[in-house]
C-alpha cells in the first residue's frame, strides 16, 4: 500500500500556503519532522514533513500526486511538539505556515544553489594541459579541486575563481564539470546535521545549591499559592500581583529550584535585553552551567548549539527575551514571563505572536504551569485573575517591609507662570542638588530620544519630515543630523529653511539629548549618562552603562522607557519624570494603561535600598486619572476606572480586534485594495450570518507612509477570538483571488498592541 507525506513547503507566500501531499518513494525512510525536496509547480523547493498516512481523504482520486524527490537531513529535526506548536501559531497568528516554523525553528532556514562539481575520472594530465591552453578553465577546477573535489556554490566559484559567468556554462557542455541543485543551511549554521535524542533528567543528585535567600513570610505565602498550582499537575496561569520592589524575582528562583528537583524544566522570560544580565545573574549564582541564556546578540550558530545543549538535558533553565519561549526544553513545566505587561512580548513582525500566549499553549501541551509577574498587569491579565480565570498571588508590601517612594505632581502650568521655562521645576532642580551632595543617585525618565521632536519654520510653516515616511524628522544634536527614527532616513540640519530661504528656524520639543545638555549645564563638574537606543547601539552596550551606574560612579542617569523594566539601582533615592504628558495624548485606546505602566513601574526604581525614595512628576495635567493614581501606586483603583471606560466602548478586553495593515508603494493601489478587503469582509460576515461583528475602516493607518510603503488598515471587533480568525482568514483568502491584491502585502495582527 502506498504512502503519503503531508509537507508544508518553505515559501512564505499566502496563495501557496497549505499542506500538499506526495507520494513516499518504497525505498525512503521517513519521518515525521523530516526536510524534503519536493517538486512545487514548475520548480523544486525545501518542505517539511507534517505527517505520514496511507489515506488521502481530502484529495479527489482523478488528481495526480507527485513523489518526494529526496531527504535533505538524514534525521527528523524537529520536536513533534514543536511542529504542532508551529502549526498553531500560523492559524492563531493568520501567518503562512513557513513563517511560524522559521520562527520556532529557526535553523530551517536555507536556500537552494546551483552547485558545480568536477567530473569524476579526470586525468591529472589533462587538467595541466589546460594550464597553457585554457587558463581560466583550468582556474576553475584548481578552485574546485582545492575544496576536495565536493564541488562549489555557483557565487562561491566565480568569487575565487575570478572568471566570467558565462565560462561555467561553457565548461558543463565540454564535460569538465557537472552541476545540480543543491539546498544549503545557512552558513552560520556550520555542517551539523541534526540535533541530538532528547535525555531524561536525572534528579538523584544536585549541581546546584539550595536558596541563598529566606523568603519572607509574604513571599512564602504567595509562592505556595504558585505552587499549589503546580503541584495540579494540568494547565495554569498564576498572576504574582506584586508591588515594585516586593522580591518577585525570589519568587521565580524559588518556583525554578523547587520544579527541578520535582525533574522539570524551566524558562524564565525577561521583556529586554537589558534585563538578561541582571535576572541572569541571580539565577547563574545558584545554578550555574544549568541556566542557558539566549538573546538578539548571539548568532544563529551559538543558538544551535545551545538548542543541542537544551536537548541533551544539559540546560534545565533558559534565560531570555521573547523568542526564548521556543526553547525545546525537554521536561518543559515552567515558564514565567517577568513583567509580563510589557509591550516587548509582543512581536512586531510575522507571526505576530504574542509570548505570553505562546506560554499558555506550550503549558497546555505540558499541563504545565505560566507564571505572570508584575507590579502594573495587564488589563487582560487582572481582569481574567478577577473573573477567576487564572489565580492570583499578592505581595502587598516591599522586601523587608520598605516603604514605596513618596510622590510628588509638579503642575507645569504654574512653572511657567513663575517664569521658570526649563525643562526642571525648581522642585526637581533642588531635589537633584541635594542628591548630588549627599552622594546618592538620580534618575530622570523622559520617553523620547532625540534631542528635539521636530524643526519648524517660523516664516513659511516648512517642518523638516522624512521623504520615505509620514514622520516629522527628529533632531540629534550630538550627530548634527535630523533623523528618522522609524526607516534611519538621517539628512544634515540646516540653518535657512529649504523652502522659504528664512532664518527663523526653530526646534521644538526635548529628548534625552536635550535632557543631559540641561542636566550637564545645571551641573558642570557631575558626570550624566544616557541610557536609549542612540547609546546602547552595538554589544554589551546594555551592560556597560547599568552596571557603571549600579557601582555608583555616575549620580544622575538620563533614559527612556529602558529604564522602567525591573532595573534594580539600591542607591537611587530620587526619580525625575520630565513630563508625562507625552505619554498620554497618542491615538490609541491604551494610551493612559501604558502611562499609568510607566510612571508606575519608573517611580517604583526609587528607594529601593535602605533609603527611602522620592519621585517627581512633572505634567501639564495633573488632574488626570493615570498621573493621580500613579502617584497614590495604586493599581486596583486605576483598573476599575480604566475597566469601566473600556466596558463603555466594548474594547479588550470585553471585545477583541483583528487588524489588517495593508501597504504598497502606490497609493491609490493600496486604498483600492483597502476597500475591496472591506467587502470581502462584509460578504463574510454576512454569510456566516455572525451578530456583533463590527468591521472598522477601511481607513489610512496612523502611519500612513513607512519606508516609501503608502499603509491603509481594516479592522474587524468581536467577541469570539477564534470567529474572528475564521472571519479574516476566509476574507483574505477571497480577497487573494481578486485583481486588487497584486502587489500588495499584508500585515494582520490579533489585538494590536502599537500603531
Amino acid at each position: 500500500m502506498p504512502k503519503y507525506a503531508e509537507v508544508l513547503v518553505n515559501v512564505a507566500n499566502r496563495r501557496l500556503d497549505q499542506s500538499y501531499y506526495y507520494v513516499v518513494p518504497e525505498n525512503m525512510d521517513l519521518k515525521a519532522g523530516m526536510i524534503v525536496i519536493v517538486p512545487l509547480k514548475n520548480r523544486r523547493v525545501q518542505g517539511l514533513v507534517t505527517r505520514i498516512s496511507t489515506e488521502l481523504s481530502e484529495i479527489s482520486e482523478d488528481v495526480e500526486i507527485r513523489p518526494i524527490e529526496a531527504i535533505l537531513e538524514g534525521e527528523s529535526l524537529i520536536p513533534e511538539e514543536l511542529l504542532e506548536l508551529a502549526v498553531w501559531l500560523a492559524e492563531t497568528t493568520i501567518c503562512p505556515v513557513a513563517q511560524a516554523l522559521h520562527t520556532v525553528w529557526p535553523f530551517l532556514k536555507g536556500k537552494a544553489e546551483q552547485w558545480y562539481i568536477p567530473q569524476a575520472g579526470m586525468e591529472d594530465e589533462d587538467v595541466k594541459v589546460l594550464e597553457l591552453l585554457d587558463p581560466d578553465t583550468f582556474c576553475v577546477l584548481k578552485v574546485l579541486n582545492r575544496a576536495r573535489r565536493g564541488g562549489l556554490p555557483e557565487g562561491v566559484l566565480l568569487k575565487r575563481a575570478k572568471v566570467r559567468p558565462g565560462l561555467l556554462e561553457e565548461m558543463l557542455k565540454q564535460g569538465w564539470v557537472k552541476k545540480e541543485l543543491r539546498f544549503t543551511k545557512a552558513s552560520s549554521l556550520g555542517t551539523k546535521k541534526s540535533l541530538p535524542p532528547t535525555k531524561e533528567n536525572k534528579v538523584s543528585s544536585f549541581l546546584w545549591q539550595e536558596s541563598p535567600h529566606q523568603l519572607t513570610a509574604g513571599q512564602a505565602k504567595a509562592w505556595q499559592t504558585i505552587w499549589d498550582c503546580y503541584r495540579k499537575r494540568k494547565e495554569e496561569t498564576v498572576l504574582l500581583f506584586g508591588v515594585t520592589g516586593s522580591g518577585k524575582t525570589e519568587i521565580y528562583r524559588e518556583m525554578v529550584f523547587q520544579v527541578l528537583k520535582d525533574g522539570g524544566d524551566a524558562i524564565v522570560l525577561v521583556p529586554e535585553i537589558s534585563l538578561t544580565s541582571q535576572i541572569a545573574r541571580v539565577f547563574l549564582e545558584q545554578f550555574g552551567d544549568l541556566v542557558g541564556i539566549i538573546h538578539s546578540g548571539i548568532s544563529l550558530g551559538e543558538k544551535l548549539a545551545l538548542w543541542e545543549k537544551i536537548l541533551a538535558g544539559e540546560k534545565r533553565i533558559v534565560i531570555g527575551a521573547r523568542s526564548a519561549v521556543f526553547a525545546p526544553l525537554p521536561n518543559l513545566r515552567l515558564i514565567i514571563l517577568d513583567e509580563e505587561h510589557d509591550t516587548a512580548y509582543k512581536q512586531d513582525e510575522n507571526p505576530k505572536y504574542h509570548a505570553r500566549d505562546v506560554a499558555r499553549y506550550r503549558m497546555k501541551q505540558r499541563q504545565g504551569l505560566v507564571l505572570l509577574g508584575s507590579a502594573t498587569p495587564s488589563l487582560e491579565a487582572y481582569a481574567a485573575a478577577q473573573r477567576g480565570i487564572i489565580t492570583i498571588a499578592s505581595l502587598k508590601e516591599r522586601y523587608n517591609n520598605m516603604a514605596l517612594p513618596t510622590v510628588q505632581i509638579i503642575d507645569m502650568k504654574k512653572e511657567l507662570a513663575k517664569g521658570n521655562k526649563s525643562l526642571f521645576s525648581i522642585v526637581l532642580r533642588q531635589k537633584l542638588r541635594e542628591r548630588i551632595q549627599r552622594g546618592e543617585q538620580s534618575i530622570l525618565f523622559l520617553n523620547r530620544r532625540g534631542y528635539s521632536t521636530f524643526v519648524f519654520c517660523r516664516e513659511c510653516g516648512y517642518v523638516a519630515r522624512c521623504p520615505n515616511c509620514d514622520i516629522a524628522l527628529t533632531y540629534h544634536s550630538q550627530k548634527q543630523k535630523l533623523c528618522c527614527h522609524y526607516c534611519d532616513y538621517s539628512q544634515d540640519v540646516f540653518d535657512r529653511c529649504p523652502d522659504c530661504g528664512s532664518r527663523f528656524i526653530r526646534f521644538f520639543g526635548q529628548g534625552t539629548e536635550k535632557v543631559e545638555e540641561e542636566v550637564a549645564a545645571l551641573f558642570p563638574d557631575v558626570e550624566v549618562l544616557r541610557l536609549d537606543t542612540d547609546t546602547t547601539a552595538g554589544s554589551n552596550k546594555h551592560k556597560e552603562i547599568i552596571e557603571r551606574f549600579r557601582r555608583g560612579e555616575v549620580p544622575i542617569l538620563v533614559g527612556t522607557q529602558m529604564l522602567a523594566k525591573g532595573l534594580d539601582f539600591p542607591n537611587v533615592t530620587l526619580v525625575g519624570v520630565i513630563s508625562a504628558d507625552q505619554l498620554l495624548y497618542r491615538p490609541d485606546f491604551r494610551a493612559r494603561e501604558r502611562a499609568f505602566q510607566l510612571l508606575t513601574q519608573v517611580a517604583g526604581r526609587a528607594g529601593r535600598g535602605v533609603k527611602k525614595g522620592e519621585v517627581i512628576i512633572q505634567t501639564y495635567s495633573p488632574g488626570d486619572r493615570a498621573i493621580i493614581r500613579a502617584a497614590s501606586q495604586d493599581y486596583p483603583a486605576f483598573f476599575w476606572e480604566e475597566i469601566s471606560y473600556r466596558k463603555q466602548l466594548n474594547y479588550p478586553p470585553f471585545a477583541h480586534i483583528l487588524r489588517v495593515i495593508l501597504f504598497q508603494e502606490k497609493e491609490e493601489k493600496v486604498i483600492r485594495a483597502a476597500n475591496d478587503l472591506a467587502d470581502c469582509l462584509k460578504r463574510t460576515i454576512e454569510g456566516r450570518e455572525e451578530e456583533d461583528y463590527q468591521i472598522l475602516g477601511p481607513a489610512p493607518a496612523v502611519i500612513t507612509k513607512l519606508k516609501n510603503q503608502y499603509r491603509w488598515q481594516v479592522s474587524v471587533k468581536g467577541k469570539n477570538p477564534d470567529i474572528l480568525r475564521q472571519i479574516v482568514h476566509s476574507a483574505v483568502k477571497a480577497f487573494f483571488q481578486g485583481i486588487s491584491s497584486s502587489g500588495i502585502n499584508l500585515s494582520i495582527e490579533v489585538n494590536p498592541l502599537a500603531n
